[in-house]
C-alpha cells in the first residue's frame, strides 16, 4: 500500500539505500555537491526560498570522508527568492530548463517534512525532471541557515563577520574567521 503524502524523515531516510532489496549506507555527498543548480531551502515555518548557481558538470566517485563538509558558496541574502505557496509549481516549471542537467536540493531547518508546501514542492520538481535531472533532500547547511536568518530579519550581512564552525563549512580559497567546534 502505498501512502500519499507521507512524511520524509530526514535522518533516517538520508542513512540508508536500499539496492535490490539489500538495505546499506548510501556513499557521503561530496561537499561542492551540497549545492546543485537549484536548491529550494525550507524554513522552519514551512515557507519555502530559493536560489540557483550554474551547470554541474561530470561527477565521479572518488573522494574522501573529509570532502563531505560543505564548501562555502558566498550565499548573499539577496539570492535567496521567497515563493508564494500558491505559486511553487509554476515557479518550479518556470526555472527548470530543458537541455540543460537540473541538479536539485531541497533543503530544510527541520528534521521532518510533511507540510502541504513540501508535498506541492516534491510534486512540481518530479513533473519537471528530464532525463538526466537528479533531486535531493537534506538538512540545511550552516550558511544556509546563517544567510536565511539575515534575510528574514532584514539585516545587513557580512560574511566575514560570521565565526563560522569549520567542522560544518570549508573555505577553499578564502580564510574567514573560523571556530572549532565544541563537542
Amino acid at each position: 500500500m502505498i501512502i500519499k503524502n507521507k512524511p520524509y524523515i530526514i535522518s533516517q531516510e538520508n542513512n540508508r539505500q536500499i539496492i535490490n532489496g539489500d538495505t546499506i549506507l548510501p556513499p557521503p555527498i561530496p561537499g561542492f555537491l551540497v549545492y546543485g543548480t537549484n536548491t529550494f531551502i525550507i524554513d522552519s515555518d514551512s515557507i519555502i526560498y530559493y536560489f540557483k548557481r550554474g551547470n554541474v558538470g561530470h561527477i565521479c566517485g572518488n573522494w574522501k570522508r573529509s570532502d563531505t563538509i560543505p564548501d562555502y558558496i558566498n550565499l548573499q541574502p539577496k539570492d535567496l527568492i521567497k515563493i508564494p505557496n500558491n505559486s511553487i509549481s509554476e515557479f518550479v516549471k518556470l526555472n527548470y530548463k530543458d537541455k540543460f542537467r537540473n541538479l536539485t536540493f531541497i533543503s530544510s531547518k527541520v528534521d521532518t517534512l510533511k507540510t502541504k508546501n513540501y508535498f506541492d514542492l516534491v510534486k512540481a520538481i518530479k513533473l519537471s525532471l528530464k532525463e538526466r535531472d537528479k533531486y535531493f533532500i537534506r538538512r540545511t547547511t550552516q550558511e544556509e541557515d546563517t544567510v536565511l536568518k539575515y534575510k528574514k530579519n532584514n539585516a545587513y550581512y557580512n560574511s566575514e563577520n560570521i565565526k563560522w564552525d569549520q567542522d560544518r563549512i570549508t573555505f577553499p580559497f578564502i580564510k574567514p574567521k573560523l571556530e572549532k567546534a565544541k563537542k
